[in-house]
């Protein structure tokens, strides 16, 4: 009676343990039956009779649940685990200036041929089968199911099927395209003649992102920049979709030439970036605001713009352009003309300028619960990088002492053993909500600018930012020595200087991103910053 699987539905937190749950249930079964036949009871039947009919009973409970799971309604779900590096609340101090947001979307807006499927953050996208409670089916699929994936006419897809509505199988075939003479999905390597794409349903979920987009959108599709959308349905082995698992649909997208590549706008914007990053700034409206003044005269009115807005390269300049706008409706409605952007398409580039981030080096640090400890991570445009910890934090008590802040080459073998465990936390706390125990290795002035205090969940730790001290890389274990010991004639006023002299050239950067410029660096900072 090996694995008969008795029925019944299990509760979802132990769905993943089925088919051990299944065996030992299957052993007590067994037990019993083995001790019915002996009893007095049973006296009446031949044991072999007893043994027949339980035998029967257990063929009929098993037949009975091979019914229900070929009868379940299951569905099909596109999703991926997402790798961003923050968290997208706009209320986090970690994370504002990191363009690395969580996905809203399954699939990208924009692909490339022979691109494969994966999603904006760069994870592989995936289908999963799942129950009417969201759990992965990884038993008991209906035999012989496969799944099959087509493209369809996004275009279409918009005209028969309403928004917000489930499409019928009707629907869907009158949006699948088949007009193609070659594949449009295949994986590296593959058969360009296969015109059909088919995936195995083994162990609930399958990986979509081996297969690679073969085709233009807009080669294919009528019209400017048409989309595609994908479709998974559930098939039997003559290829017919399964009544009982509903289909999954992807969100529209467009396939681009490769020739577009460097054109592609970024979601999330730096200041530094080139007016090109910003959407609908093509090549005419580049030149445009590369010489505002020209621009203005040959559209036949003079305007007396602030030096900084004469000649607009950067993103940190076009968003001082708004501003301005914003603040003078005639303004705005002769730059507009000017820039041959309609009212909707100056609110999307208005916008996405506006959403650009600051570039931000500043190391965040995370402290363990007692308090007593923390770690120090580089920071990379606003990304922790948490694969490496650069220095080992000890808070020292009293308002104005200074933390010890220890490279991780001159630990103590006990404490560098301690460092492993601690990051593994620090990584975890970091994937939580509010991220508990981290901060910004921040004090009163540093930048970037709009920078703001830790959160408070994270206690500050009471150091200058770092970027000068040596703990970014080699070399630099004299220059913190020298600041941690106190020496202030000679390495810690240096390592002092530096660290004003890296805060002050990131304020630079972003200051002239934006269109205006800090003080000059002192004497001493600029001899720091030179070693």
């Amino acid at each position: 009676m090996e694995g008969r699987g008795l029925g019944g539905a299990l509760p979802p937190e132990l769905r993943p343990y089925k088919r051990t749950i299944d065996a030992y249930a299957d052993s007590k079964v067994q037990a019993f039956a083995d001790a019915l036949v002996t009893r007095p009871v049973a006296a009446s039947l031949p044991p072999q009779s007893l043994r027949a009919l339980l035998e029967e009973t257990f063929a009929y409970i098993q037949q009975k649940e091979l019914e229900a799971q070929r009868n379940r309604e299951l569905r099909l779900v596109i999703d991926h685990d997402c790798h961003a590096s923050g968290c997208g609340d706009s209320a986090c101090h970690l994370c504002q200036f990191n363009p690395s947001r969580l996905c809203k979307r399954q699939l990208k807006t924009k692909y490339l041929i022979d691109d494969h499927l994966k999603a904006k953050c760069g994870a592989n996208l995936q289908v999963k089968l799942v129950d009417q409670d969201g759990n992965t089916v990884t038993e008991g699929p209906p035999p012989g199911m496969q799944l099959e994936l087509c493209v369809l006419n996004g275009e279409k897809y918009k005209e028969v099927v309403p928004e917000g509505s489930l499409p019928t199988q009707s629907m869907l075939l009158a949006c699948i395209i088949g007009h193609h003479t070659k594949a449009l999905l295949k994986r590296e390597g593959g058969d360009d003649a296969v015109l059909r794409c088919f995936l195995p349903a083994e162990g609930g979920r399958e990986n979509l992102s081996e297969l690679l987009l073969t085709t233009s959108s807009e080669a294919l599709l009528a019209g400017k920049a048409p989309t595609f959308r994908l479709m998974l349905w559930a098939v039997d082995t003559a290829g017919q979709p399964l009544p009982h698992v509903t289909h999954a649909v992807s969100e529209s997208f467009v396939v681009a030439t490769k020739r577009v590549k460097h054109a592609i706008k970024s979601d999330i914007p730096s200041v530094t970036d080139g007016v090109t990053k910003l959407v609908h700034i093509g090549k005419a409206t580049v030149d445009k605001l590369y010489d505002m003044p020209t621009s203005c005269k040959e559209e036949g009115f003079d305007l007396q713009l602030p030096p900084e807005l004469e000649c607009i390269e950067n993103v940190g300049q076009f968003q001082r352009l708004v501003e301005a706008m914003e603040l003078n409706g005639d303004l705005k409605a002769k730059i507009r003309h000017m820039l041959k952007l309609s009212p909707e398409k100056w609110e999307d580039v208005a916008a996405h300028a506006m959403s650009a981030v600051a570039p931000d080096f500043r190391k965040r640090s995370w402290t363990d619960a007692s308090g007593t400890v923390a770690l120090l991570f580089d920071a990379k445009h606003g990304s922790v990088l948490l694969d490496k910890p650069v220095g080992y934090v000890r808070p020292r008590a009293g308002p104005d002492a200074t933390d010890i802040v220890v490279p991780l080459d001159q630990l103590d073998p006990a404490t560098n053993q301690s460092i492993a465990p601690l990051q593994q936390h620090a990584v975890a706390a970091w994937y939580q909500p509010s991220h508990p125990g981290w901060s910004i290795f921040w004090t009163p002035g540093d930048g970037p600018e709009a920078a703001g205090p830790p959160i408070a969940a994270a206690p500050p730790l009471s150091l200058p930012p770092l970027s000068g001290m040596g703990l970014g890389g080699g070399g630099g274990g004299g220059m913190m020595n020298g600041y941690m010991g106190g020496d202030k004639a000679g390495g810690g006023e240096h390592a002092v200087a530096a660290a004003a002299a890296a805060q002050q050239q990131q304020q630079l950067a972003i200051a002239a991103a934006r269109g205006h410029m800090p003080p000059p660096l002192s004497h001493t900072q600029q001899a720091a910053a030179a070693q």
